[in-house]
């Protein structure tokens, strides 16, 4: 049987690095791959509203069973990416996240890790939540063999899928606080750290944002991507 697999992912910045696990992919007759547009049609969904868009991206999920997303430095914070995540979700579909910043681009440069954003999902399961980043597996590509191994990723994202309810899927959601579906040691651990913060802001001289110059951080992350202001 044919697996079709919906590829999630930032075009803009991950295009090149994403063709590199596509072309992984569909090295074998029995595989599929969704999500993936030509030059022509990056330019017509480029100018399309939210709503085509959303058409699209759902015409695309249609007949997947899995959706892997490849996480570059700045997937995290794409709009579409967690829409389709959602989406995912709510039709069943099993997820794996791989972590592609390692490859090269066209330059033949690598990039900075980025956030896992299956960590800015929850299903709520009876009294308990839980992130998706905590169901669903994470892989490095380069680091765990993804040309040999993205094949058992997806087949174990199938299975751990069918661990979720129809109910538990309906629940998906965006996370509410930092602390919100991750292990509770690890909340009580985040939550001291704020605590920590707050003294040293309240009864010290350290002023920690000047420690860390986040806007001088933004501008170069911004300068540095050139496709930042397109939604894929």
């Amino acid at each position: 049987m044919v697996r079709r697999v919906f590829f999630s992912f930032h075009y803009g910045r991950d295009v090149w690095r994403v063709n590199q696990v596509r072309n992984s992919w569909v090295t074998s007759n029995d595989r599929e791959a969704a999500g993936f547009f030509d030059a022509a049609e990056q330019e017509e969904i480029k100018r399309a509203t939210d709503e085509k868009i959303r058409k699209w991206i759902n015409e695309q999920l249609h007949g997947t069973s899995v959706t892997v997303i490849l996480i570059g430095n700045e997937t995290a914070e794409r709009d579409w990416v967690h829409y389709e995540i959602k989406k995912s979700i709510e039709r069943g579909n099993g997820i794996v996240g791989v972590k592609i910043h390692s490859l090269k681009d066209r330059e033949g440069s690598t990039d900075f890790s980025g956030t896992n954003p299956l960590k800015k999902f929850v299903v709520e399961d009876g009294d308990q939540v839980r992130t998706l980043a905590r169901i669903f597996s994470t892989y490095d590509w380069k680091r765990d063999n993804g040309r040999e191994n993205i094949g058992e990723w997806v087949g174990e994202a199938a299975e751990t899928a069918d661990s979720l309810s129809r109910e538990q899927q309906n629940t998906v959601r965006r996370r509410e606080s930092i602390s919100e579906g991750l292990n509770p040691d690890v909340g009580a651990v985040i939550f001291l750290l704020i605590i920590i913060a707050i003294l040293i802001d309240e009864y010290t001289d350290i002023n920690l944002r000047d420690l860390i110059d986040v806007s001088k951080l933004q501008q170069q992350s911004h300068q540095s991507d050139p496709f930042s202001d397109y939604k894929f």
